[in-house]
This record gives C-alpha cells, structure tokens and sequence, in this order.
C-alpha cells in the first residue's frame, strides 16, 4: 500500500494579498468593491483595510483592520518566498487569524443587519505625491482624505499577529 501526501504551497506574496480578499469577503464587502481594494493591495498602495459597523446615530461600535508592513514582506520573501497553505487552522486560503475575525465581523453585520463600511490606510510614499495620491483615489474608489465617524464609547481591543506571515496583523476593535 502506498500512501501519497501532498503540501500546498503559494508564494508568500499571493498568500498575503489572498489574506486581504477573504478577510473583505468574509467581513461581507461586494466584490466590486473587494476588485479595487484588491488592485490597492496588490500594487502595495495600502499599508491596511479596515471595515466598520455603525450604530443607530451614525458612531462606529465596531471595526476590524488587517495591515501589512511591506518592508518586513520583503525581507521575508526573500529569505521564505513561499508559504504553506495547508497548516492546521487554514481555511480555504485563510490564516486562521484571518479567517476568526472575518467571520466573527461578518456575523455581528449579519446579525445587526449593517452595512459594513470600509477604510484604506495608503502607503506613505503615496500619501507623499499629492497627484498620485488623488489619481489613485479616484482609481480604488475612496474618497480622498476623508475621515471615520467617531466611535460610540471607548472601543476595547484585541490584536494579533499572524503566526505563519509575521509581517501580516489584525486587529478587532468593539465598544
């Protein structure tokens, strides 16, 4: 009897751009939406996403934030270019870091039937060329400079980095 065992494996890069798309998707953002952050991410644009849930008076009760620091990407890639896709905890392409708080910021919007909103953190080299940074604004969509509503009490938070992309963390934060 032979038995056969197989890994799964993507480059380090794919894994941490897929990271942004199912953390979108499970958070509950459209895929028009989800296709131009994707393009953010995948040109390095965005340092991190954000999505929120308001309440009644328009104040945020809910945010989760997944942020990527590029520089560390790069120095990893370059020493581990690839990345083991099928570890314990993984979920279809998911870290399970990514896959709990997608999931869990997911249901509360199902639940409170919201909307969930999102935020883009620019690279600051883009944030440094004022063309650009308009021109690019206008590409993914978001509003230039524009700023989130105020939180509705003091928001408790919980923070994680990702075991298997170290220079990949994410962030729940709750009133």
């Amino acid at each position: 009897m032979r038995t056969l065992t197989y890994t799964e494996t993507r480059t380090r890069t794919e894994t941490v751009i897929d990271q942004f798309d199912i953390f979108l998707r499970y958070a509950g953002i459209g895929e028009s939406a989800r296709e131009r952050i994707f393009k953010g991410v995948a040109n390095r644009w965005f340092s991190a996403i954000g999505v929120y849930l308001l309440d009644g008076s328009g104040l945020r009760v809910l945010e989760a934030e997944v942020a990527v620091d590029w520089t560390m990407h790069a120095d990893l890639a370059r020493l581990s270019p690839t990345v083991r896709t099928d570890l314990p905890g993984w979920e279809k392409g998911a870290a399970p870091e990514i896959s709990v708080i997608g999931h869990r910021f997911g249901r509360i919007a199902q639940e409170t039937r919201s909307d969930p909103h999102y935020w883009v953190r620019w690279a600051s080299g883009i944030r440094a060329d004022e063309a650009r940074y308009h021109s690019l604004c206008r590409e993914v969509g978001v509003s230039p400079r524009s700023g989130l509503p105020a939180w509705a009490s003091t928001p408790s938070t919980l923070s994680y980095t990702l075991q298997d992309l170290h220079e990949v963390s994410a962030v729940i934060r709750k009133t």
